[in-house]
């Protein structure tokens, strides 16, 4: 902690690197702060300290960074100046003391940043210093937006997981690293962010598609919610052809769904961790979870927020799942009785079903399963098309092999319906029997 004392009383201090004094003025920081005490001394340091920090942080920005930074008070007053102008009706005498007011604003901030070029006059500039310094009038005056000015709002506005909130900050953050005003959100740009993570980093079409999905909303919001973008602009992340992609490399990726031997193997993989000497709740409550999902195709996470009172009379009520569709009643197996009669024994309808899960960020509860259960699969030969949720896909294949419905199906796994003239667009669903038949056929000849 940065303190000093002098004749008890104790004092917050900070000494200002080199680089820093010119701006900054000083060689340290210095402030008492009014106590003998060393807890309280060292309390009431915390928040000089931040700032002293914050201050010699900003010193050593580039000049027309650092008065950019300064300037956001005057590009705050400068919206909202602009906002009353642009109400209709507005008697002469009003609008012409708003004209005067944003006079006066525009040259405080011309010569602001003529000072931080070290000149009194934009014809002492170069070329390079000129374009620099008319990009940062224009920001600061409001004739220009930054991309992310209003992602803080939107994001508290979004109605979604915290996580998926972080996935938007972060991609939408991402493609504003290289187009980071408003005006830089074009065809062009987005053709080049399509291109950099496709060819630079990788990533598949679906994505890509899912980046740019993310920046069209906000696009949108800039442009309904805010105001920032002019309403005949089109959507530049909207409509955009995705690059070629290799058949063949493509179908090497594509998630697979174990066959019946895969689950056989997994199986006696994973119940011999489990009933070893040496298994842990993990060993354990993967097993069970695994069981769980190969008797009802049911997603992960979906299994992870089961609790006791979510089994009533042989059903499996699954809720808050990720769509509409995926809330839904699954009849259980019958080969899913002993392990649910374990589990409930003695608990309340409150508890969690599988109560041994770690709570993850996010509020998930079988991340470390899904970890575990990779190692697992890695280490048996499975490649990375191969993944818990391939499990999913394994039960969707039993029930087709069974020649069961497609429409049972999307009722047992959540899938939503197409919506056709019947079953998609005006039944309410299969029955309970219907489901219970079907998942019975689900048989993989486990030992037991």
């Amino acid at each position: 902690m940065h303190l000093d004392i002098q004749k008890g009383v104790y004092y917050a201090q900070l000494k200002v690197p080199k680089d820093a004094q010119p701006v900054v003025g000083k060689t340290a920081f210095r402030k008492t702060l009014k106590t003998r005490d060393k807890l309280e001394a060292q309390k009431r340091a915390i928040p000089w300290i931040q700032q002293w920090k914050s201050e010699i942080d900003l010193a050593r920005l580039p000049p027309l960074e650092r008065v950019q930074s300064k300037l956001e008070a005057q590009r705050t007053s400068m919206r909202e100046l602009n906002q009353e102008m642009e109400k209709p009706l507005q008697p002469k005498a009003k609008l012409a003391v708003l004209e005067q007011l944003k006079f006066n604003i525009e040259n405080i901030i011309e010569e602001d940043i003529l000072a931080a070029q070290g000149v009194s006059d934009g014809q002492e500039l170069s070329t390079e210093q000129l374009i620099d310094t008319q990009a940062a009038y224009m920001l600061a005056t409001g004739q220009t937006t930054p991309f992310l000015e209003y992602l803080d709002a939107y994001l508290e506005d979004s109605k979604v997981e915290q996580k998926t909130k972080q996935m938007k900050r972060k991609q939408i953050t991402d493609y504003a690293a290289m187009a980071p005003l408003v005006s830089d959100a074009t065809h062009d740009t987005v053709r080049m962010f399509i291109r950099t993570l496709s060819k630079d980093r990788g990533l598949a079409n679906k994505t890509i598609k899912m980046h740019l999905s993310f920046l069209a909303v906000y696009f949108e919001y800039l442009r309904v919610e805010v105001g920032a973008v002019s309403q005949d602009r089109m959507n530049p992340f909207k409509g955009q052809k995705m690059p070629e992609v290799n058949r063949k490399e493509a179908a090497k990726e594509k998630r697979l769904a174990f066959t019946v031997d895969d689950i056989q193997t997994l199986d006696t993989e994973l119940r011999k961790k489990a009933l070893s000497n040496t298994a842990s709740d993990q060993d354990r409550a993967l097993y069970d979870v695994f069981t769980f999902a190969i008797y009802t195709g049911a997603r992960r996470e979906e299994i992870g927020k089961l609790r006791i009172g979510s089994i009533v009379d042989g059903i499996i009520k699954i809720e808050d799942a990720k769509s509409h569709a995926g809330n839904r009643l699954v009849p259980f197996h019958s080969k899913l009785k002993p392990l649910l009669v374990r589990l409930s024994e003695g608990r309340n309808d409150n508890d969690y079903l599988f109560k041994k899960l770690s709570l993850a960020k996010y509020g998930h509860r079988t991340d470390a399963i899904g970890k575990r259960f990779g190692h697992v699969k890695k280490a048996l030969g499975y490649d990375s098309r191969y993944v818990f949720h391939s499990i999913r896909k394994t039960v969707i294949t039993r029930l087709e092999q069974s020649n069961v419905p497609e429409n049972v199906t999307s009722d047992i796994v959540g899938h939503k319906k197409i919506a056709g003239l019947s079953y998609g667009l005006y039944s309410t669903g299969t029955s309970i029997e219907q489901r219970r038949d079907a998942i019975e056929m689900v048989s993989y000849n486990l030992q037991t």
